[in-house]
């Protein structure tokens, strides 16, 4: 560590050179994270849009905020439960009617 430190000290085109990858990587990590907080932002506007289209209640607290999207994550949860649940049991029976109708045609033969 000390060689790194004493070779940046003694060539200073090497510190310059350093400083500057040193930048473009800070400027990468901020344009992601921007990206991302405008991405939550982006989804927290659609979510209060969805309120105010179905007419429920916009909450005006983080409290009742963070109640209301656990309550629609659960409910949603269910929701995607049973969908999958009726995937299933149509992908079975889709599975049994094409095994019936081959093995059908396999012993007409």
């Amino acid at each position: 560590m000390d060689s790194l430190i004493q070779l940046f000290t003694d060539n200073p085109v090497y510190l310059a050179v350093a400083v500057v990858l040193a930048l473009v990587i800070l400027v990468g990590v901020i344009k992601k994270l921007m990206k991302l907080v405008l991405l939550v932002a982006a989804v927290l506007v659609l979510y209060l849009a969805y309120f105010i289209w179905t007419g429920q209640e916009v909450p005006k607290d983080l409290d009742s905020l963070q109640t209301k999207i656990e309550q629609t994550v659960k409910q949603g949860k269910k929701s995607l439960k049973k969908t999958g649940e009726e995937l299933q049991d149509k992908s079975k029976q889709l599975v049994k009617d094409k095994i019936d109708e081959t093995t059908k045609k396999i012993l007409d033969k």
